[in-house]
């Protein structure tokens, strides 16, 4: 079912934005939180996409970072500018919106179709991540990708396939440094189609937007991840720009891929991918891709 924006009733939103010097409020948990994350989600669509950003202006943590739908990066000034710079839409509607919270962290996961008065219709695919500070969600980082059409809206679900085997060694070390490993570890997994890498780094509950829009869980990414395009199609896969954030247990890494093709054809994607730290491990818990340059 899709839902249009409407008014919340404030007593919802209240509670994003507490004073600071109330010491004596807590990171809310459970269902509370959940419901304070899906008001939160429901009035920053009117924000994002209505022209009307003064909500989005006081979420936005100072040390924002995010990637826009065009694949652009976008510290906080770039994304209140994108939201202005918008054209006012007839419609929002929003659907298959997924909360999740951590100690600390929360990450809001769903699709945003936006009709506009120019008869433009576009589907959203977006990934907001909020950090509890000062008493109050935060947004740290955000991505969306555009829905091609023939992507569709609701996940994409597969049971894991069999015989899937890791024998490696973990990096061992100072979390910033063992998360740039993991990440190179996850594109050189990539690169050699090994899904037991993945299946031995990826959550229980993980989830990938890839770059056409389309949403996977576990399963269905690790049987993608069996299939050897890079050995097929593709001729280079660097990784590049990496940006690591940590907040708390959790970390955000973004980076880009500048890619050729095995037809000379060449490409950018950037991605966002997010790890928690499970006892001494770390789990990636989110992937999303957006395109910025589409092979040409």
């Amino acid at each position: 079912m899709k839902h249009p924006y409407l008014f919340v009733p404030s007593i919802l939103l209240s509670a994003t934005m507490v004073s600071a010097s109330d010491e004596a409020a807590t990171q809310p948990q459970g269902e509370a939180a959940i419901t304070m994350l899906h008001a939160i989600n429901h009035r920053m669509l009117d924000s994002r996409y209505g022209q009307r950003s003064e909500f989005a202006e006081r979420l936005a943590a100072d040390d924002f970072f995010g990637i826009g739908r065009d694949g652009g990066w976008m510290d906080k000034s770039a994304f209140l500018q994108r939201l202005n710079n918008d054209q006012p839409p007839v419609e929002i509607y929003y659907d298959n919106v997924q909360v999740r919270v951590f100690d600390g962290v929360a990450l809001i996961e769903g699709v945003a179709t936006i009709a506009r008065q120019d008869g433009d219709r576009t589907r959203i695919r977006y990934t907001d991540s909020y950090v509890w500070r000062r008493n109050a969600w935060w947004l740290i980082a955000s991505q969306e990708t555009r829905l091609n059409a023939t992507a569709g809206e609701d996940i994409v679900t597969r049971r894991k396939p069999a015989g899937l085997d890791w024998d490696g060694v973990d990096p061992k070390g100072e979390d910033i440094w063992v998360l740039e490993q993991l990440n190179g570890q996850y594109v050189d997994a990539f690169r050699r189609a090994d899904a037991g890498w993945f299946d031995a780094h990826l959550a229980d509950d993980y989830v990938v937007t890839f770059g056409d829009g389309s949403f996977h869980d576990r399963g269905d990414a690790l049987a993608d991840f069996q299939i050897p395009y890079f050995e097929q199609n593709i001729r280079s896969f660097p990784v590049d720009a990496v940006r690591i954030r940590r907040f708390g247990d959790v970390a955000l890494i973004h980076a880009e891929n500048d890619f050729e093709l095995k037809d000379g054809r060449k490409g950018i994607n950037r991605y966002t991918d997010i790890w928690r730290k499970i006892g001494d491990e770390w789990k990636c818990l989110s992937a999303h891709i957006t395109v910025f340059k589409p092979p040409a």
